[in-house]
Order: C-alpha cells, then sequence, then structure tokens
C-alpha cells in the first residue's frame, strides 16, 4: 500500500513546469521567448517576484485574472490602461510560449504514473503559476486530467493560499484528502502545506527538504512509493 491510500488521499495535484518536464526545458524556452521583449520580461519577473513576497501565504487582495492584471499593469505601467498591459504580456509571452511549449518532451515515466493513478480512482489535477495552454497535449497526458487551472485564475501567485483552496473546493475534496506535487519548495510545498495538504517534492538532490511529506527523483519512484 503506497502513501495515497495509507493517508487517504482522493486527489492527486501537480504542479506542471519542472514537475511534468525538466527545468532545463522550461528555462531555455523561456530564454528564447524573452528576448526579443527583454526590458519588459526583466520588469515582469522582477514584478512577480514583488507580488509573491508581498503576498506569500495569504489570500491577498485580488480575486480573479483582471483584478490580478490590474494589480500588475498598475505596477509596471501606472497611469495606462490594463489592456495596455495584458496586450503586451500576451504578445510577449503567451503567444510564443504556445508555440515554443509544443516540443517539450516529459520526464519518463510520467504517462505510466498517472495512467496507474487515474486507474487506482485518483482525480488528477493540475494547478499552475504559468499559462498552461496546450502544455499537457504536448506531454501526452492532457486525457487523463480531471482538473486545470492557472493561479492567475484565482488572482494570486502561489505560495499563496487562495489558489490551493479554490482548487480544493472545486475538487470537492478536504485539504487533508489532497497531496500536491511540485518542484519548488518556496512555491509549492510551502504553498500546499500552508493549504493543509500532504506535499511531494520532485527532486534529484541529494540535499533532502524536510518540509515535504515525500521526496522523490523519478515518476518510476513516485508510482512506487505513492501509488
Amino acid at each position: 500500500m503506497g502513501y495515497a491510500a495509507e493517508h487517504g488521499i482522493k486527489a492527486l495535484c501537480f504542479d506542471i513546469d519542472g514537475t511534468f518536464y525538466s527545468k532545463h526545458q522550461m528555462n531555455v524556452r523561456l530564454a528564447v521567448s524573452s528576448l526579443s521583449h527583454l526590458p519588459f520580461a526583466l520588469k515582469y519577473n522582477a514584478m512577480r517576484q514583488q507580488l509573491r513576497s508581498e503576498t506569500g501565504f495569504s489570500e491577498g487582495d485580488t480575486q480573479d485574472f483582471m483584478s490580478l492584471a490590474e494589480k500588475e499593469s498598475r505596477i509596471l505601467y501606472p497611469g495606462r490602461p490594463v489592456e495596455y498591459f495584458i496586450d503586451k504580456e500576451e504578445r510577449a509571452f503567451r503567444k510564443p510560449w504556445e508555440k515554443l511549449f509544443s516540443t517539450i518532451r516529459p520526464f519518463p515515466g510520467l504517462r505510466a504514473a498517472l495512467e496507474k493513478a487515474r486507474d487506482d480512482g485518483y482525480m488528477l489535477a493540475v494547478l499552475s503559476d504559468f499559462p498552461i495552454g496546450l502544455k499537457l497535449e504536448a506531454l501526452g497526458v492532457d486525457d487523463l486530467i480531471t482538473f486545470r487551472a492557472s493561479t492567475e485564475d484565482y488572482g494570486a501567485l502561489k505560495p499563496s493560499v487562495r489558489p490551493f483552496r479554490m482548487m480544493l473546493s472545486e475538487l470537492g475534496v478536504k485539504p487533508e484528502e489532497a497531496l500536491y506535487t511540485g518542484d519548488s519548495c518556496s512555491k509549492d510545498i510551502d504553498g500546499a502545506r500552508n493549504a493543509g495538504m500532504h506535499t511531494a517534492l520532485i527532486s534529484r538532490s541529494v540535499r533532502a527538504y524536510t518540509n515535504a511529506d515525500i521526496i522523490f527523483s523519478s515518476w518510476e519512484e513516485f508510482e512506487k512509493v505513492v501509488l
């Protein structure tokens, strides 16, 4: 009996970038997409770090995509309409990402692990700070995912408790009935733990992160330990 059955888990929830595929692939694609919009990309990254720092684990003061976009716009382009910011973000990131991420490759064993989880009766969900777009299709797991959302849809970025709680509410499960898996200690593990969820960290580092309930280095290991 694996961890999920032992702890009464009903929903297995996941980050995508760096979790379903290597962070190196993500970083290369982000670098490519940012080259033609470098000044905006640098300001955008700093703005998002500011938002994470200000909100922390709290609910934050924005509730949906538009209110978050308005706050981001006020930081980057005070005095300009939010549509100006949304257009810049669309041209710099969202449209280029659709094409760039079409070539990403999943970690070995990902689909097999998710197929077994589905066959065992678990709900499978993804919650990502980045737009999901066609990533799940490119990774070959779209048909296995019960629920998917970007934290932007809920108006807050990880590790804010808001997107985790909203996801759990939509799944209809209690925090203690869900396991969240990600590659970031500060955003994924600490955020999900603060929301009351079980946590699993994917990492090849020999340094254990003790706040995670589970640490695994491959999806074959995830299948053995969790399922």
